[in-house]
């Protein structure tokens, strides 16, 4: 008899230390943003990041009549003067997530970040977020990039709440490309290019300057947790695919090089004597390969929506909104059309972005289209979202899908 109680007794014991090896269900439980300073409309962009050698830019109109960007906000007063870190964007954007999920900074467990440009070379960006945010030792993440960072940063975070690792995790996107997109840093290349002609290379003045009406600053964050929020709308994530083509196209938008495939010893700033040669050269300018950009995102975009129209994980039937990160509306038929060719064909009204009123902020726009969609109460209890973020840096993309939940 006793040795039976023993056996019993021994048996819930194994039962409660074994590990439990089910998949967890992971959700979006709040969301916050972080927009530095007023919005700067588009007659005020040059008073803020300066006139190249004194002289209106002769692309800025032409580049912001394609985009459709009305209004974006810059780390930067009128005077030129920096007034946010990256760091510092960042963590304005986790606070704001944690207070509207009502979570405490002690309790959270793992930090995922993405960026594409961090305040510093080293130590990494998820490190330094961490450092000024502050609460406990925890899980950390830097996922460098640009774009499509923000998805690598979100389906880490997913997968280790997922696996059971993690019972709550914070994502955060965060930009400041204004830093490099200050006039002073153009002077050299001016001169480079006199003429300023847009021409077939990309490392030419059209290139360079066509960014600095592309690009603004900003925050995005979301905590993800094991279990809905309580009297509120979660989004349960289904899944997220993240995939890489750069085994196919060049790089398309770059720093640090002046050449775009086939790199040897010498072709990077690594290989001048020192930081200010390469600067010289023309080398810390961030540059987009105009001519490969449309077809480089397209190619991928399709690519991976072909793949997963065929695999049953997209149906177009079934999707209340599409998120896209759009990088200009130049873009928006182009994806429409093409999407629809494969078979991922979505109403133009079930289309959302905020890109025309937050800018093109990179690695952050995914997390403040899903803070707006969540917050505003665009998103309803039951409705289906799909997100697509393509990336020119040297082509990737990513598509996930949600199902919005009331806890």
């Amino acid at each position: 008899m006793e040795f039976e109680i023993i056996q019993k007794d021994l048996k819930v014991f194994k039962g409660k230390s074994m590990t439990d090896n089910t998949l967890k269900d992971v959700y979006i439980t709040g969301a916050g943003v972080f927009m530095p300073n007023d919005p700067v409309e588009n007659d005020d962009i040059e008073d803020i990041l300066g006139y190249v050698a004194g002289k209106p830019s002769r692309y800025r109109k032409h580049v912001l009549a394609a985009n459709g960007i009305k209004t974006r906000h810059y780390a930067r007063t009128k005077e030129g003067v920096q007034t946010h870190l990256n760091e510092e964007l960042a963590v304005g954007a986790i606070k704001k997530a944690l207070d509207n999920r009502g979570l405490d900074l002690d309790n959270v467990e793992m930090l995922a970040t993405a960026t594409t440009i961090a305040d510093v070379l080293m130590p990494g960006f998820g490190s330094m977020v961490h450092g000024r945010l502050g609460g406990q030792p925890m899980n950390v993440l830097s996922a460098s990039g640009i774009c499509s960072a923000s998805m690598a940063a979100m389906q880490a975070a997913w997968l280790a709440i997922r696996a059971g690792q993690h019972t709550n995790a914070v994502a955060v996107g965060s930009e400041l490309p204004s830093v490099v997109m200050k006039a002073d840093r153009f002077e050299k290349e001016s001169e480079i290019d006199e003429s300023r002609d847009a021409k077939t290379e990309s490392f030419k003045y059209f290139n360079a300057d066509f960014l600095r009406w592309m690009l603004s600053d900003g925050a995005g964050a979301v905590v993800l947790e094991n279990k809905p929020r309580e009297n509120g709308l979660s989004l349960k994530i289904d899944w997220i695919e993240f995939k890489s083509y750069a085994n196919q196209l060049p790089a398309c938008m770059y720093l640090g090089t002046s050449k775009t495939k086939d790199l040897e010893v010498g072709d990077t700033y690594q290989g001048f004597g020192t930081f200010s040669e390469a600067e010289d050269e023309g080398l810390f300018v961030i540059r987009q390969d105009t001519t490969l950009l449309p077809k480089g995102l397209l190619q991928s975009v399709i690519a991976e929506a072909k793949d997963l129209v065929e695999k049953g994980k997209l149906n177009a039937d079934e999707v209340d909104h599409f998120v896209p990160h759009l990088s200009s509306y130049f873009f928006f038929d182009k994806y429409a059309e093409a999407l629809a060719e494969v078979g991922f064909n979505i109403p133009q009204d079930k289309w959302f972005t905020n890109l025309s009123s937050k800018g093109n902020t990179g690695a952050a726009s995914i997390y403040i289209m899903l803070e707006e969609g969540l917050n505003s109460g665009l998103f309803k209890e039951g409705e289906k979202i799909v997100t697509m973020v393509p990336e020119s840096g040297r082509f990737s993309v990513s598509y996930a899908h949600f199902t919005c939940v009331k806890g």
